[in-house]
């Protein structure tokens, strides 16, 4: 429920977000329109009122950007005070034209430095910072790559922008100290904005989003809009109201686009490898073009060459870090598969090496792997002490070795396990290979002081023979290895009569594992009398498997696998979710039923089992008292202690417990009085043969008493007959089960049975 609320308030959230966005997206339409009306008249040379009326536009224009910023950072996002920093930014720039058109009183010329100066270069600082945030908050931590790449684009950049205009509007600047100051202020600041743009789009790389491309793309715009301002000052020949007022408009135009955009999150879409090479090469590239071209020109700029030399420097550094990182991340993979111990491949390459090797053999190409163990390894471990088992193993790796071709791998798989891949080998190659490696092993190794032989059971799987995937080769390499350790052969062959079993039983733990994950498990429920009313009140869940090729699988034949398997815990919390559902679905139909579920071993002993109960009845809205989880004897007698502790807290849950198969275990008064028990299921091994063995009768009788005495249930399954229904009517039975009233039936045809059975009653009555 928590999480469906937060799906939720996230889809309000997201809803909210994109009605803002629209009305963002009407207001910057509007403020573009009045913007362009301005510079159209401005342009055709609107004097007086209509003057006035345009350059108020033009500031309304830039109002309204402000205000369009500022409202992004009213959206719940990481970037709130990057979007603050470029609404300040826009406002120092509405100052510094408020001044300038205060200041200019109708003229065009504004002696320089002004208070619009001031409020004009206060846009810069406060857009570094917007840029700063916005890229902070989608890259928490800079590596050493990043800062490089963002330095070499950045340089390089600068480099272009002296060359092309910026170092000669520099160069051009004249007239009093404050007036050269203030000309050259501007083209430095545009260069290091220049800088900035550049090192955090090539930082962000491709997957930057609407909101960097239309920031960046109005920094650019502003960028060389102030470029071709200077210089037309410096030439003289500027005139309001042109091409360049459209210019700054478009680049406020886009501030105000990108707080119309979609928050994106965070993370970055970068090449990696040599790809990396690629910002710092074409960068490199072109510093030493401008370098050359400084070199070929006698005016040059110097400016631009100091730029370009530091940026074909920082490139180099970038060069030398890539390849360092990808030596790294070589030497990285190279040990993530190899043993620490051997210095051999181990189990990963062994993976890798087999994927690789089902392309031969669906070829129809010869494959031999062979799995070797050691013989008495654990011996050497205990008796000597693990430093000398060690040390065995990495002369054993050599060893090995010596009698492979050069083709052949040769890993270890842990422990004291190796495996060896051949191509082109058959049975008898294989063979005579598995001899001379075990003759390899018993030449004495030194250790400590002593000689050692060893001896080794190896196991051999063929390709395609055998199998064409090599993955199936090893299981039927190691079910060899096995047979050839009890067999004390030294080597064998995989024979499936011998060692077919093994893998099929592999095979069939993993078929029960996907299909308990695939939902094959099915229940029927067979129906359980109570004889004092006449009426069917309760089921038990018998759990069947609906193999894919084998069709309906009955319990015996996997539930012994299951438990050995470990995967008891997951088939009956599947069988429980699946029984209380269909409980709730016939609750929901009218039809109060419950339900009774047999539980295993790993159950008993596992102390988070109520807790799964529990949830699972507060997920199907059923009743505690509706379950009733069925043990048998021998599983009490298991771990008696923490069986208690399981049982005691389930019943305070309110669930039922039942002890099944009762008389045919450790039948204990001392656990029935000691244990949380609401029922007894007497076996049909007393059951079915009561009416004819007086022995039998007794035993029901006197279990049936026992049972009352201590206000249980009984519960009678295998009654087979009507006769056997009678007698332990007259007996005072509290509940009968058995195929006479029916056998086990799938949940919709139960539902047919109740409802005949119901209009049978209603007629009879």
């Amino acid at each position: 429920m928590d999480q469906e609320r937060g799906v939720r308030r996230r889809a309000r959230t997201r809803q909210r977000t994109d009605r803002s966005l629209g009305r963002v997206r009407i207001a910057a339409a509007a403020l573009g329109a009045t913007y362009a009306g301005s510079v159209l008249a401005l342009g055709v040379g609107a004097t007086g009122p209509l003057a006035v009326l345009a350059g108020s536009g033009k500031l309304l224009f830039l109002a309204g950007v402000a205000g369009l910023l500022a409202s992004r950072a009213v959206v719940p996002t990481a970037d709130r005070g990057a979007w603050l920093c470029f609404a300040g930014a826009v406002l120092s720039y509405l100052a510094g034209a408020v001044a300038h058109e205060a200041l200019a009183g109708g003229h065009p010329d504004v002696p320089r430095p002004s208070w619009a100066d001031l409020g004009w270069m206060g846009f810069y600082p406060l857009a570094y910072g917007g840029l700063f945030l916005l890229l902070r908050g989608r890259i928490r931590r800079l590596t050493s790559s990043m800062w490089l790449d963002g330095v070499v684009s950045g340089l390089t950049a600068a480099a272009l922008g002296s060359a092309l205009a910026l170092g000669a509007l520099l160069r051009a600047a004249d007239g009093p100290a404050a007036t050269v100051v203030t000309a050259a202020a501007y083209p430095v600041a545009d260069l290091l904005l220049l800088v900035l743009i550049a090192g955090a789009l090539t930082v962000i790389g491709r997957g930057a989003g609407g909101v960097w491309w239309w920031l960046t793309g109005g920094m650019a715009l502003f960028v060389v809009t102030d470029t071709v301002y200077a210089a037309q000052v410096v030439h003289g020949t500027f005139a309001p109201g042109g091409a360049l007022d459209l210019g700054w408009g478009l680049a406020f135009t886009c501030f105000g686009l990108a707080a119309c955009q979609r928050p994106r999150s965070g993370g970055t879409s970068r090449l990696e490898g040599l790809g990396a090479l690629v910002v710092p090469v074409v960068c490199a590239l072109s510093a030493l073009l401008l370098l050359f071209a400084g070199y070929m020109d006698d005016d040059d700029d110097p400016l631009a060459g100091v730029l370009a030399l530091l940026a074909v420097l920082a490139a180099l550094a970038r060069t030398a870090l890539t390849f360092r990182d990808a030596r790294a991340l070589a030497d990285s993979r190279r040990q993530a598969r190899t043993d620490d111990l051997t210095g051999l491949p181990n189990r990963r390459h062994v993976f890798e090496a087999l994927a690789a090797a089902d392309t031969r053999l669906a070829r129809g190409a010869a494959t031999a792997l062979l799995v070797i163990d050691l013989d008495r390894f654990k011996e050497i471990n205990d008796s000597l002490g693990h430093d000398v088992g060690d040390a065995l193993l990495r002369q054993v790796g050599p060893r090995l070795a010596a009698q492979l071709r050069g083709g052949d791998l040769l890993a270890r798989l842990g422990g004291d396990e190796f495996v060896v891949l051949a191509a082109d080998l058959d049975e008898a190659g294989a063979l005579a290979l598995a001899d001379r490696l075990c003759g390899a092993l018993q030449r004495p190794f030194p250790l400590s002081g002593m000689s050692l032989s060893m001896d080794a059971s190896i196991g051999i799987a063929l390709g395609p023979e055998h199998s064409r995937v090599a993955e199936e080769l090893l299981q039927m390499a190691d079910l060899a290895m096995y047979s050839a350790k009890a067999g004390r052969h030294g080597a064998a062959v995989y024979d499936e009569a011998r060692d077919g079993s093994g893998r099929h039983r592999i095979e069939a733990v993993e078929q029960l594992r996907q299909a308990i994950g695939r939902g094959e498990l099915v229940l029927h429920y067979q129906p359980k009398l109570t004889l004092a009313t006449g009426r069917v009140e309760g089921v038990e869940a018998l759990v069947r498997w609906r193999h894919p090729t084998d069709g309906l699988v009955y319990p015996d034949a996997f539930i012994d696998l299951a438990e050995s398997a470990g995967l008891m815990g997951d088939l009956t919390t599947a069988v429980l979710d699946r029984a209380l559902a269909q409980c709730r679905a016939w609750a929901d139909d009218g039809r109060e039923l419950s339900v009774a579920v047999n539980v295993s071993p790993s159950n008993l002993v596992d102390e988070d089992f109520p807790d799964e109960v529990a949830e699972l009845l507060e997920r199907h809205g059923v009743p505690a008292e509706t379950l009733t989880l069925e043990v048998t004897e021998s599983l009490l007698m298991a771990d008696r202690e923490r069986a208690a502790r399981v049982l005691a807290r389930l019943r305070a849950g309110g669930v039922g417990v039942a002890i099944d198969d009762y008389g045919t275990g450790y039948s204990s008064l001392a656990y029935l009085a000691a244990l949380p028990v609401t029922e007894l299921k007497l076996d049909r091994a007393f059951v079915g043969p009561m009416t004819s063995s007086p022995r039998s009768a007794a035993i029901v009788t006197s279990t049936l008493q026992l049972a009352h005495a201590l206000g249980l249930t009984l519960v009678a399954e295998g009654a087979e007959d009507r006769a056997t229904v009678d007698a332990l009517a007259r007996l005072g039975c509290d509940v009968v089960q058995g195929h006479h009233l029916s056998r086990p039936l799938p949940p919709g045809l139960l539902t047919e049975w109740l409802a005949a059975r119901d209009s049978a009653r209603d007629l009879v009555g």
